[in-house]
């Protein structure tokens, strides 16, 4: 407190939070609306929740440890609301400390009337209380983007969860980071837990044991130590240190635990029963599905799959993925939560979904010289925005063997074409307008949708882009053929009307790049 007659000293900001002045609040507005970018044009629709929820939200969804993470709230204005606080320690009010059990009540609440699936995303603020350190905020920003409502089948589960992982790829280039900068880590939650399982974990001791896991590669020996108060031998730290990290165990690992466990036929004979153990065999399988589509998809080299990739918390059910940074920042993580509605009184739904805050990504980019100022942060901000009404719907005609075109079709168009020119400069930046620029060869990435109805009727799978509001349809026949549609004018397109020569009068789709499509759409939508 000031003394009398003197000036009262300056109010900090609450620790954990921040101030955002103009540039600072540009910078946050460029990375928010690459989020929406990515989002959008991958099919996603943007919802939004309430900033706070009632408490026990919290514990349905992921049990007492949230809790401990919670700012909680409540109005002190009823004596009754005073007293319940004060003799449970709990509030009825939380501040959100993260978006999903906001989905799943949201979805629960109206899942009769919502189509199916459902692909969302939303941005803003969230709140954890936690000791503050470089890259985690009491306060941040935090991206969300969840599938509800696959067809539950192996494949349709294989095929959301690429979907999902794609729109992280999707910003991931639009920010201007390679594979080299960083890697999407994969694996399946079943798989680990049937591991951990055959190693002597209960169901009641499983919590604990994936998060010893998850603490491993940040310290190899406190984890080895840390095992015995688990309750873990020195056969079981072996054995799973062997299975989870497998070619990935470094020297530290291997220093902490006295030699390598992975040659010693106690190991190899583990090893083996744990592959005949069913989950684990479908979990493999599920991850093959998942890595053919990934390739499909064109997203090859930015995925990896890890069997250490387990993530913590205790309502996961099936693939589980961080994003992953020079090899150890974690920029996003997420996974299946085929459970969490149910819980929250709806049917059984099938989801996946990761989120992102916007501290680590805002720091690599900072770091990496991927972050604009000054007027090329003002351009950068002022550029146009993705449509939202979807720009291409690419349907297969009426065979399977189209079904991995339209993947990979779909998916080129959501990242559009970079020009000769911008490849050629070396060291242009992600905001260059020079990027996608038509006159050097470049197709500007669209909005693009495809459907997930079962039936092979292209009648039906039309009036499906249709109900969706697209503006084009690109019908895939073939490797070679392609029939572009104008569904306001319900008229195919000609080369003539799309400015392209006689000799494109069936549109090649290039492996690596649907140049011929998206200079067709972006002819015809400006």
């Amino acid at each position: 407190m000031a003394k009398a007659g003197g000036k009262a000293g300056k109010i900090a900001p609450p620790k954990g939070t921040r101030d955002l002045y103009p540039e600072d609040a540009l910078k946050r507005r460029y990375l928010e609306q690459a989020w929406r970018d990515a989002s959008v044009r991958c099919g996603f629709e943007e919802v939004q929740g309430p900033t706070f929820e009632t408490t026990d939200l919290y514990a349905v969804k992921s049990g007492e440890g949230i809790l401990g993470e919670l700012f909680q709230a409540y109005s002190g204005k009823s004596p009754e609301e005073v007293a319940r606080v004060q003799e449970t320690g709990r509030a009825p009010f939380a501040m959100r400390p993260e978006f999903t059990p906001t989905l799943a009540r949201m979805f629960a609440g109206r899942a009769g009337a919502l189509p199916r699936p459902c692909k969302w995303f939303t941005g803003g603020s969230y709140f954890r209380a936690e000791r503050p350190q470089r890259g985690r905020l009491r306060e941040f920003l935090q991206w969300n983007v969840d599938f509800v409502g696959d067809d539950g089948t192996s494949f349709g589960r294989a095929l959301a969860d690429v979907e999902t992982m794609s729109v992280g790829v999707t910003l991931m280039r639009d920010i201007g980071l390679t594979p080299n900068d960083a890697q999407i880590v994969f694996s399946d939650r079943r798989m680990a837990e049937a591991v951990l399982t055959q190693t002597g974990a209960t169901p009641e001791s499983m919590p604990a044991w994936l998060a010893w896991i998850d603490s491993i590669p940040k310290s190899p020996q406190a984890a080895v130590a840390k095992a015995g108060e688990l309750g873990l031998t020195t056969e079981q730290v072996r054995r799973v240190i062997g299975v989870f990290f497998g070619q990935q165990t470094d020297e530290r690992m291997l220093a902490a635990l006295g030699g390598d466990p992975r040659n010693s036929p106690e190991f190899l004979e583990f090893q083996r029963a744990v592959l005949r153990v069913p989950e684990v065999a479908d979990s493999i399988a599920q991850i093959q599905r998942s890595s053919s589509i990934i390739n499909d998809m064109g997203l090859g080299g930015w995925g990896t799959q890890h069997n250490a990739v387990v993530r913590g918390l205790a309502y996961y059910t099936g693939l589980v993925f961080e994003v992953l940074a020079d090899g150890e920042r974690a920029v996003a993580g997420g996974g299946r939560y085929d459970n969490l509605i149910e819980l929250m009184g709806g049917a059984p739904t099938p989801a996946v979904g990761f989120a992102m805050g916007d501290v680590v990504v805002s720091l690599l980019l900072e770091d990496k010289g991927l972050m604009p100022e000054g007027p090329e942060l003002m351009e950068a901000v002022s550029r146009r925005p993705a449509s939202v009404r979807p720009e291409v719907f690419v349907v297969g005609a009426d065979d399977e063997a189209s079904d991995a075109l339209v993947r990979r079709l779909s998916a080129g168009l959501r990242r559009g074409v970079e020009s000769e020119s911008y490849g050629d400069a070396g060291d242009a930046k992600p905001w260059s307008a020079a990027r996608y620029e038509s006159a050097s060869g470049g197709v500007r990435p669209m909005h693009t949708r495809v459907s997930y109805k079962s039936t092979r009727n292209l009648k039906k799978l039309l009036g499906d882009g249709e109900k969706q509001f697209a503006r084009l349809a690109a019908i895939v026949h073939g490797d070679d053929r392609v029939q572009i549609k104008d569904f306001d004018t319900r008229k195919d397109l000609t080369p003539g009307d799309v400015g392209l020569s006689d000799a494109h009068a069936e549109f090649s789709i290039d492996p690596a790049s649907p140049v011929y499509v998206g200079r067709a759409a972006v002819r015809v939508l400006g």
